[in-house]
C-alpha cells in the first residue's frame, strides 16, 4: 500500500480495520483459512495492510452413505432394512457461506468495506417440501459431512476490512463469512424390500469453522 493511499484514509474507513485485540490478525481466521494467491499485489488486500483471503473455490466433497441400501444413519445390516427414518446427502461441496446482510458488491476499481462487531451472528439457509426438525437435519449433516457444521455463526471478535475490486475484474464482492457446506438431502426410510422410500428434502447451505472477511 502506498504511502498515499494511507493519508487518505478517514476515521470511517479505519473502523473497516481488523481488530484482534492482542492476538494478532490469524487469530481471527478459520483454522483452514484459504491462501491468498498474491499477497503483495494491493488490489488483493485490506487497506491497513493485512491480506483478505480470496473465497475458497467449492470443492466436492465425498459423504459415506452407509451402504447401497441403507443411509448415513441407518447402514444396512444382516436382519435386513432398517425401518427408522434417516437422511440421506447429494451434492455435498465445501463452499464460502456468506452472511447476506454483511456482503457488498461493486465495479471494477471500487473500493468495499465491511466492517462486523463483536457478537454479530448470522445463519445458514435450509428449504424443505415438508415440516421438518432442522436441528434432526443440523444433527445428521454433522455426523455425516462434518463435525463443525452449525445453523448459526457468531463473531467473537470485532473485524473488518477493504478491498479493491481489481482493474481487471468487471465485478467482485466482499463479505463476512465462513467455510461451510451445501447440500441436498432427503429424509426416508428402508421399506421391507429395502426400497429407499423419501419423506422429505430440501437444500441447505450451512456454515463452518470460523468467521471470516474473504473476497472474490
Amino acid at each position: 500500500m502506498n504511502a498515499a493511499l494511507a493519508r487518505t484514509c478517514t476515521a470511517a474507513a479505519l473502523t473497516a480495520f481488523l481488530v484482534v485485540g492482542t492476538g494478532g490478525v490469524g487469530t481471527a481466521f478459520a483454522e483452514d483459512t484459504p491462501s491468498v494467491s498474491d499477497t503483495s499485489s494491493e488490489v488483493n488486500a485490506d487497506l491497513d495492510g493485512n491480506p483478505i483471503p480470496q473465497a475458497p473455490a467449492d470443492t466436492d466433497v465425498s459423504v459415506d452413505q452407509g451402504g447401497n441400501s441403507g443411509n448415513a444413519n441407518h447402514p444396512m445390516n444382516p436382519d435386513g432394512c432398517p425401518p427408522d427414518p434417516g437422511f440421506r446427502f447429494y451434492n455435498v461441496k465445501s463452499t464460502f457461506v456468506n452472511d447476506p446482510k454483511k456482503t457488498v458488491y461493486g465495479q471494477s476499481g471500487i473500493t468495499l468495506s465491511v466492517s462486523v462487531a463483536q457478537g454479530h451472528t448470522w445463519t445458514g439457509t435450509i428449504t424443505y417440501s415438508a415440516k421438518l426438525s432442522e436441528s434432526v437435519l443440523i444433527a445428521s449433516a454433522e455426523e455425516s459431512i462434518s463435525g463443525s457444521i452449525s445453523y448459526a455463526k457468531t463473531t467473537t471478535v470485532t473485524l473488518g476490512g477493504s478491498w479493491v475490486v481489481p482493474k481487471n475484474q468487471r465485478d467482485g464482492w466482499l463479505a463476512l463469512g465462513s467455510k461451510g457446506y451445501s447440500f441436498n438431502w432427503e429424509r426416508g426410510s428402508t421399506n421391507g424390500g429395502c426400497k429407499w422410500i423419501v419423506s422429505n428434502h430440501g437444500t441447505a447451505k450451512l456454515p463452518a469453522l470460523s468467521p471470516y472477511i474473504a473476497h472474490s
